[in-house]
């Protein structure tokens, strides 16, 4: 998900730059919401795990997107292998592509166990936005936020606020502590420590977004904990409602996670705690400065970062790049950045 929504600052800016060009984006159907109510962009939902499965899966999918517009050029932005078969198909039937580079060299230089080379890597953003230049197509990035939300998405969260009788009168947080991956995972036991010291030193709520049942359970427990200080999220509203609602908060305590990026490109202050993958590979919090992220430092633990993208397992044993983090200092720099 994360991947897919770091494609819309780019695809925005796009649109405001050239405002001849109309772009498909074709996508998988739970991610096509991100491009909706731009002005020329058309979100295609392709789903490759039921509709558009395998070879003749690509080969349908082909089908039907020549028969929706006749494209002037095709921009492979995973470079995975049911996108070289798509754009291959272009290219066979005359369209030119063109293909992002990931990177992965320079990624897995970075992430190998030993002699790593932590040279910063361009942000993912930047790598779509070479490849739109590689195109033909230059253009500045747009300020956040990024996402456009018509009326009804608003007025949805606005609802929502009304049904559970929320007005502002003290900050609000929203915190995602969930990723896809052990590594990215900061201890769920230390979240009340970190409102518990928050609450000590100025008033707050507290939002909770995710998803699952495992992750509302979670979210049940604090908020029994905190029953006046916390409301869970997860599982009540729909994507871009949910990012509606982070447009009110002041702050968003995340790990490496899609809610990161989510809350980075609505505009949303964020504090991003990361464990075994390193914001300097591509997928930091975009926009945003080193006041966003908390991490032990290389020198303290050179197997730092382990994965581009997440693991399950510890290099070391015990994931000291998470429990070396304290509650104490996620809470003081989140009241630094609140202040």
């Amino acid at each position: 998900m994360g991947d897919v929504a770091l494609l819309v600052p780019v695809i925005k800016s796009l649109v405001a730059a050239h405002h001849d060009v109309e772009v498909t984006v074709v996508t998988r159907p739970k991610f096509a919401p991100f491009f909706y109510d731009m002005e020329r962009v058309i979100a295609f939902p392709a789903d490759v795990d039921y509709t558009y499965t395998g070879i003749f899966g690509m080969r349908d999918l082909f089908r039907t997107l020549i028969r929706k517009a006749e494209y002037d050029v095709v921009i492979d932005m995973h470079d995975h292998i049911r996108t070289i078969l798509l754009r291959t198909l272009f290219k066979l039937f005359g369209t030119p592509a063109v293909v992002f580079d990931k990177g992965r060299k320079e990624k897995h230089a970075f992430t190998r166990k030993e002699n790593k080379i932590t040279t910063p890597l361009p942000h993912t953003v930047e790598r779509y936005k070479k490849a739109f230049e590689q195109a033909g197509f230059d253009f500045p990035l747009l300020p956040s936020p990024y996402f456009t939300l018509n009326a009804s998405l608003l007025a949805a969260a606005s609802d929502w606020l009304a049904q559970k009788n929320l007005r502002k009168k003290e900050k609000w947080i929203g915190i995602a502590p969930f990723a896809m991956h052990a590594s990215k995972i900061w201890p769920l036991e230390n979240y009340a420590g970190v409102i518990e010291n928050i609450l000590k030193k100025t008033p707050a709520k507290f939002f909770l977004f995710g998803g699952g049942p495992r992750e509302v359970k979670y979210f049940e427990s604090l908020k029994e904990k905190f029953p006046h200080q916390c409301e869970v999220v997860a599982g009540q509203l729909k994507i871009r409602q949910e990012i509606a609602l982070m447009q009110n908060l002041d702050l968003m305590l995340c790990v490496d996670s899609s809610n990161m990026h989510l809350a980075a490109l609505s505009g949303v202050p964020v504090v991003s705690i990361w464990g075994g993958t390193h914001p300097d590979v591509g997928f930091g919090p975009f926009g945003t400065g080193p006041e966003s992220v908390i991490q032990i430092s290389r020198a303290e633990l050179p197997c730092r970062p382990c994965s581009v993208y997440g693991r399950e397992t510890c290099y070391v044993g015990g994931f000291p790049c998470q429990t070396r983090i304290s509650a104490d200092l996620i809470a003081e720099r989140i009241l630094q950045r609140i202040a």
